[in-house]
């Protein structure tokens, strides 16, 4: 299968991204960060040295490094009729990708840089570099426009490669303030661009990096959030100091910024629920206030935890087993202190608490005899997140499942002194959609899930905490105690 490496905000990614799926050609995506360099990296370096994305490779030998040539090598395996087999349309075809490779994207890119790259890096736009280059680009719209005027596309009545190659230095003409409305011809095929498919699929991506405050809706937000790269080695973390920590790789370099969506118009309308999205929020009222008392915690507000999650998921049997407290009070306690580890602070990476074999092997940690009989049935495990007061600052923020396929996970090994475990992180998906709930109090819960047996419901919910920017100076610290819980059906 044909192995792409880009990132898909970046135009020429995007030609290619664009391009595969009119052709209707399947491939594997590799993900490299722009924004962070990845395209200068060794590993990428190795596979174009030209350091630039796109590239593309079908087998351990054969790498392609210009998004152009990716499309017709594309097209030619997959026999596709957008890229035509008569010698004169096939010419013609290639007249346009090589004009838009030699003229049309270099001065597009001009109006990308001041006026949406510039922008975004928080600097001015330079008038006199757009001014220079407009008698440029006039000059080369036209040849478009002319062009247009005799054909419905650029090389005749159906679309092909040259049109999404050519597209592509456009795909934010509007943010660019490229002068489309000077040329009709060249207006009307965008607008005839902009509807395909291929094309909508691929614009999110690109208004999402390259626009993000224009592309913020009402009940928003934009915010980082810490994924992790997937890579040949193992991800780690130690909680106690070790020689053989050194030069592991460590969870959350992968950071991202994402849309979070306020979830609480959206469950009242549609409750969101464990089983689907695989959380929900509730009401939560107890007179329970000695959280500094970690054995008191255990004896009297275990117990309410206990009928909550019963009457909430159904679950005959509950068996509460940990918690923590958190707070950016403790951000300063390093993760190697092996004391007092009921009191940390929130946890700013993309994770789920268990995997598919570390939810079974905690069962049997914690049940010994009795966790084979459990284990024949349904088991799950379901985080009770709950504020101590009303949070302003760093929020919990879910995942959605439905936008979160199981190949997303990959695990992150937990090294103990005594014992290792599990979690799960996720690497970087356009296609996830995360809620949170602003605001919350002291008398609601979020439920997590974050194992489950049955494969035909959710089963591990991505979360974290964040750092949300509608935040006050002079907010609250957040206070929350997370219970965590077994439920056996």
């Amino acid at each position: 299968m044909l192995q792409v490496y880009l990132d898909p905000c970046t135009v020429n990614s995007r030609k290619v991204l664009a391009g595969l799926d009119l052709l209707g050609t399947q491939y594997e995506l590799k993900h490299i960060n722009y924004f962070t360099g990845e395209h200068k990296s060794p590993e990428y370096l190795k596979i174009n040295p030209n350091g630039t994305v796109p590239s593309a490779s079908d087998g351990p030998d054969f790498n392609i490094t210009e998004s152009n040539a990716i499309l017709q090598y594309a097209a030619d395996i997959s026999g596709s009729i957008y890229y035509p087999k008569d010698l004169k349309a096939r010419a013609n075809v290639n007249r346009w990708l090589l004009w838009e490779a030699s003229v049309w994207f270099p001065s597009c890119y001009v109006y990308l840089v001041e006026y949406v790259v510039k922008p975004l890096l928080k600097s001015e736009p330079d008038q006199s570099i757009i001014d220079a280059q407009a008698p440029k680009w006039n000059q080369l719209a036209s040849v478009l426009d002319a062009q247009l005027a005799k054909t419905k596309y650029l090389v005749g009545d159906e679309v092909t490669i040259a049109d999404i190659a050519v597209a592509a230095p456009m795909h934010l003409h509007k943010a660019s303030r490229l002068p489309v409305d000077q040329h009709p011809n060249l207006k009307r095929w965008m607008t005839q661009i902009e509807k395909l498919p291929a094309w909508q699929k691929t614009q999110g991506a690109v208004e999402n990096a390259l626009l993000p405050e224009t592309n913020v809706k009402p009940g928003e937000v934009r915010a980082n959030f810490n994924y992790t790269k997937d890579v040949n080695k193992p991800t780690e973390i130690y909680f106690y100091e070790s020689e053989a920590a050194k030069d592991i790789h460590e969870p959350g370099d992968d950071p991202r910024e994402m849309t979070v969506t306020d979830g609480w118009e959206r469950n009242r309308v549609t409750p969101f629920t464990a089983d689907k999205e695989g959380f929900s929020v509730h009401s939560f009222k107890t007179q329970y206030n000695k959280w500094e008392n970690e054995a008191n915690v255990r004896e009297l507000f275990y117990p309410e935890v206990v009928e909550f999650v019963k009457k909430t998921t159904g679950a005959r049997r509950v068996l509460v087993f940990d918690h923590t407290i958190r707070t950016k009070a403790n951000a300063a306690k390093p993760i190697t202190q092996e004391t007092d580890t009921t009191k940390r602070a929130p946890v700013m990476l993309v994770h789920c608490d268990y995997t598919a074999e570390s939810g079974p092997i905690r069962v049997q940690q914690l049940l010994g005899d009795e966790a084979k009989d459990l284990l024949s049935r349904r088991v799950a495990f379901f985080n009770v997140w709950k504020p101590l007061g009303t949070v302003e600052e760093r929020p919990l923020a879910m995942c959605d499942v439905t936008s979160a396929p199981a190949d997303d996970f990959f695990k992150l090994y937990l090294r103990y002194r005594d014992r290792n475990g599990e979690n799960y992180v996720m690497r970087y998906s356009a296609k996830h959609k995360w809620w949170y709930f602003p605001k919350m109090e002291a008398d609601q819960v979020i439920l997590l899930k974050t194992y489950e047996s049955r494969p035909d419901v959710a089963r591990f919910v991505g979360h974290t905490a964040f750092e949300d920017p509608t935040s006050p100076p002079d907010a609250k610290i957040r206070e929350s105690v997370e219970i965590r819980t077994i439920a056996f059906f």
